[in-house]
């Protein structure tokens, strides 16, 4: 999700109707509250016709993480989801230049998409530096929420992963106490975070607070099934 004022500089035009008419999808937020059968199923054969492994960026902004999986892996489709359109143009035009074929965009709110997903029909999902909204007033706008959980538990598939990085103590904290109301996903270690991941999480936000010298937090969820649920010491 855009952050601050960054979304809102940018110097940006909206993309052509033929570059929209292949890459971005508008769904307004009471169409997509009110009648959400009436959209695409935000899966693979819903969106790009094919069956191969779907991902999914919630709060992409401009794309950096999204473009970097996608050109790294023709093999499986991307889809970034943002509340404001100026980063999506952006994203658009980046995607259009590398010739990507295998990701779309979705300006939505992302709180409103879950209905959208079929079952089992993510690979892995990531939500990287979501706005962090902590003022009581906001708090129903959270992208870490125990519906994100609970959606996530059914979206993803077995094995499926769920990535989300904060340079907030409190956002972190939220996601660590919302845990029990998804026990299909598991917590797992840091040795075993992805390695490809790794490689090609530095987000436009991540190099602005770690060159502020700012902590972040990341955590990485699998979607797991019966005995694999349990903590390594209780398997």
């Amino acid at each position: 999700m855009g952050r601050g004022r960054y979304p809102a500089r940018l110097n940006v035009a909206p993309p052509p109707p033929d570059l929209a008419a292949r890459y971005l999808h508008d769904w307004p937020g009471r169409a997509l509250y009110l009648h959400p059968e009436r959209f695409p199923p935000l899966s693979s054969p819903g969106l790009f016709g094919n069956t191969h492994p779907l991902e999914l960026d919630i709060g992409c902004a401009t794309g950096d993480l999204v473009l970097a999986l996608a050109a790294a892996h023709p093999e499986t489709n991307y889809v970034g989801v943002d509340i404001v359109a100026k980063p999506l143009w952006r994203a658009v035009a980046r995607a259009a230049h590398a010739g990507l074929s295998n990701v779309r965009f979705i300006h939505a709110d992302a709180r409103l998409i879950y209905r959208t997903v079929p079952d089992q029909a993510l690979r892995a999902a990531y939500v990287h530096f979501p706005a962090p909204l902590l003022r009581n007033r906001q708090r129903n706008q959270l992208l870490i929420s125990a519906d994100l959980l609970v959606q996530m538990e059914r979206c993803l598939a077995p094995g499926g992963l769920l990535s989300v990085m904060t340079d907030h103590a409190e956002v972190y904290a939220e996601l660590l106490n919302l845990l029990p109301v998804a026990p299909g996903l598991r917590l797992v270690e840091p040795h075993t975070w992805s390695a490809g991941l790794t490689a090609v999480v530095t987000s436009h936000y991540y190099r602005r607070w770690e060159a502020r010298g700012r902590q972040i937090w990341r955590a990485e969820l699998v979607r797991c099934e019966g005995s694999d649920c349990a903590p390594p010491g209780e398997r």
